[in-house]
């Protein structure tokens, strides 16, 4: 029989925070687990961001294997950013190899599922979800279920109410959710008995992101608040351990338990424009309608606080849209050379001939002499107030992905310093506070996350060199089960109490995406507004 598995994901999770307080006695829970359990720091993907980085935990395989390398993708022949879908996966989820081994999976809140996956059990789609008309869950009766028997439940907490600076309102809204999901996990889970629960708290990433400065008084926009602000990241993480502990519950006797992060988290401090600094670098022209990109913001802070998302979307479907409607509508693509295509993505494009529709760049030796250069000058980049570097480091693609989907990649990703974060946007500066819509935003991204594993099946141990894609191999030998041949993850051995010897067998099978969108062109805009309101856009 097998034993059931609780697979818990902390987006952003670090144990730079979660060690102190630890040992602090801040997060009893931690620190139990910590000392019975195996338990290390988990690299990332680079860049260190959110759909490749679960794509690659649940899938065992690098990027190049399965073809997710941002929350958009930009395919040849387009200007502007499609926003990526679950479809555009090519490699086998975990709970699709779970349900072909015969398992039954349970799967909440992981983002960029939609649309959901039909799998042995039930599905509930995560960030990246349009709203509530298509494929959110599985099997399609949930839906109906959800919505009448869950009113209160949501996509995610209300990020607008950040952007209108209700940091109060924000957590109470985040608070009134999490509770909401975990009783309709502990609902599915009594009525579904799964083998498997996977389940994803994507809004400590949003936590992070927008209240470090309140916690942290060497940061340079530090601001002294009332006790609920300075330490909501704190209290948040306490609410994350009584979560934990109510789904280990749900989940049985007996469970063993898996958490993660896709990423971790520290400090932000700067916005970098890096299409301003290709333009001064020659590599990039703005069109004459620029100057509008820059006044734009303010009126459309404006528009979004006085116009419904409703009335947003449906302008952006059916109303002829200014060239601005597109991310990158600022640029003259007849004189630009190189661009960066997303604020998520850390990525730069070259503007190759017969790649792009209006390109200037030959492929071959001309492509791979401006790609060197702009490397090179990125990894030279500094802040003027500081003298600092914003880049830890550039590869190209061929440097860090592997497999047949590497040509999709951009050509230029950035491993940055976390302190700045990279604006797509215009502006007449290169390098300004970092914020999102008016909000100041002080905490991002870090490449080592968190990795915990505890329960029957783990020892007691310190897990050294572990990465995202050995997650779904670990899980898989903790079940009994093959590992994928063509999974580029290792099972982490080390942290078991009896060694796994399961061997291995192709999945490659058990997927077919086909890498085109499976969005119509209402859930394209209506998730395209999400993503701006979350800062992606």
């Amino acid at each position: 029989m097998t034993r059931p598995l609780l697979i818990l994901g902390l987006d952003g999770a670090t144990w730079d925070l979660i060690g102190p307080w630890a040992e602090a006695g801040e997060l009893p829970l931690f620190a139990r687990l910590r000392a019975e359990g195996s338990w290390g720091p988990l690299r990332s993907v680079t860049p260190n961001l959110t759909p490749p980085g679960w794509t690659t935990a649940f899938t065992g395989v690098n990027p190049g294997k399965h073809g997710i390398f941002d929350f958009f993708t930009l395919e040849a022949g387009s200007t502007s950013p499609r926003v990526i879908s679950s479809v555009d996966r090519r490699a086998p989820a975990l709970w699709e190899i779970l349900g072909h081994a015969g398992l039954c999976c349970g799967v909440a809140n992981v983002p960029c599922t939609y649309p959901a996956d039909e799998v042995r059990g039930f599905f509930i789609t995560g960030m990246g979800t349009p709203g509530f008309v298509g494929a959110w869950a599985h099997p399609a009766e949930e839906r109906e279920r959800i919505r009448s028997r869950f009113p209160d439940f949501a996509l995610g907490a209300d990020h607008h109410l950040i952007t209108r600076g209700d940091l109060t309102g924000f957590l109470d809204d985040l608070y009134r959710l999490t509770e909401v999901q975990e009783t309709l996990l502990c609902d599915l889970v009594a009525r579904h008995e799964p083998d498997v629960l996977a389940f994803v708290y994507d809004d400590l990433d949003r936590v992070m992101h927008f209240f470090w400065r309140f916690m942290d008084p060497t940061h340079p926009r530090y601001q002294p608040a009332e006790e609920k602000i300075a330490r909501a990241i704190l209290r948040y993480y306490q609410r994350i351990e009584r979560g934990i502990e109510r789904l280990r519950d749900a989940m049985g006797a007996e469970v063993d338990l898996c958490l993660l992060s896709d990423h971790g988290f520290g400090p932000l401090h700067t916005d970098v424009y890096l299409n301003r600094v290709l333009a001064d670098w020659g590599c990039l022209a703005p069109a004459l309608v620029a100057r509008e990109a820059i006044r734009k913001p303010l009126w459309k802070r404006a528009a979004r606080t006085l116009v419904p998302q409703g009335v947003r979307t449906w302008l952006r479907r059916n109303v002829k849209a200014s060239p601005l409607g597109s991310p990158l509508g600022f640029i003259d693509w007849s004189r630009t050379k190189a661009f960066y295509a997303s604020v998520s993505g850390r990525s730069v494009y070259l503007n190759v001939k017969g790649r792009q529709p209006f390109g200037t760049v030959e492929p071959g030796a001309e492509y791979e002499a401006l790609r060197a250069e702009l490397k090179e000058r990125l990894l030279g980049l500094q802040d003027p107030a500081t003298g600092e570097k914003v880049a830890r480091a550039v590869f190209t693609r061929e440097e860090i992905y592997h497999g047949p989907y590497v040509g999709e990649a951009p050509d230029l990703l950035i491993q940055e310093d976390g302190r700045y974060a990279y604006r797509v946007d215009w502006s007449e500066a290169r390098f300004a506070p970092a914020s999102q819509y008016g909000a100041d935003k002080s905490g991002s991204h870090r490449r080592d996350g968190v990795l915990l594993l505890h329960g029957p099946s783990f020892k007691a141990a310190r897990v050294r060199n572990a990465q995202l894609q050995d997650l779904t191999p670990t899980v898989l030998a903790a079940l009994g089960l093959p590992v994928g041949e063509e999974m580029d993850g290792r099972v982490l051995a080390e942290a078991f109490r009896t060694p796994p010897s399961t061997g291995t067998a192709s999945y490659a099978g058990l997927r077919g995406g086909s890498g085109a969108s499976a969005l119509n062109e209402g859930e394209e805009a209506q998730l395209a507004e999400k993503l701006k309101g979350l800062g992606y856009m």
